[in-house]
């Protein structure tokens, strides 16, 4: 069962993406963390969550934005200081990534909503959840009265760069989000007159 997700499916964000996606900075910062940011994402309205179920398991999440500064601002307003104590020590020793993220989130990078993040159990791989799980946000982009999309992936996550290939995304970009780490930016565009 696919569903938009609410500030009570973060706990379960946070657990997926601190268990599937073990590369990236997130995920660094643990999941104390990662618990208030999907909060934020499921209160901003520019922000929202998605949610693969198999009964009562949640096994897969989405996170996407259309406006990913203001994500940040109200993540810095509402949620910084708790978040900051919660992993001050791996924020002291990383602030140049913390850096990078926040410049990542105030630029330029891609055209669209932004696919944040997208995590799958194990167990529930190759059945369908991912492509559920895009297809759900390109509607909702769709829905929001949006034309394009963009997602940031590790150029080395084979599985992720294919999974948004087939949903129509194309690599417009190789560079580096955090140094020593090749990225893709993959483009989505929709096509004319098909805003729901």
């Amino acid at each position: 069962m696919l569903r938009t997700g609410t500030y009570r499916d973060a706990d379960k964000a946070a657990t997926l993406h601190a268990k599937q996606i073990g590369e990236g900075f997130l995920s660094f910062l643990g999941p104390a963390f990662l618990r208030r940011l999907y909060r934020r994402v499921a209160l901003v309205p520019q922000s929202f969550l998605l949610v693969v179920e198999d009964g009562s398991t949640t096994v897969g999440f989405l996170a996407g934005s259309t406006d990913v500064a203001a994500l940040y601002r109200a993540f810095l307003w509402h949620d910084a200081p708790a978040a900051a104590l919660a992993c001050s020590g791996r924020l002291l020793r990383s602030w140049r990534r913390v850096i990078e993220t926040l410049r990542h989130g105030a630029g330029d990078t891609g055209g669209g909503a932004e696919l944040l993040a997208l995590a799958i159990e194990p167990a529930a791989r190759g059945r369908g959840a991912g492509t559920q799980l895009v297809e759900q946000f390109l509607s909702e982009v769709r829905r929001r009265r949006l034309d394009a999309a963009h997602v940031v992936v590790s150029a080395g996550n084979r599985a992720a760069v294919g999974l948004y290939r087939r949903a129509g995304f194309d690599v417009v970009d190789r560079f580096e989000l955090h140094a020593g780490t090749e990225s893709l930016l993959m483009q989505w565009a929709a096509e004319p007159g098909t805003n729901e």
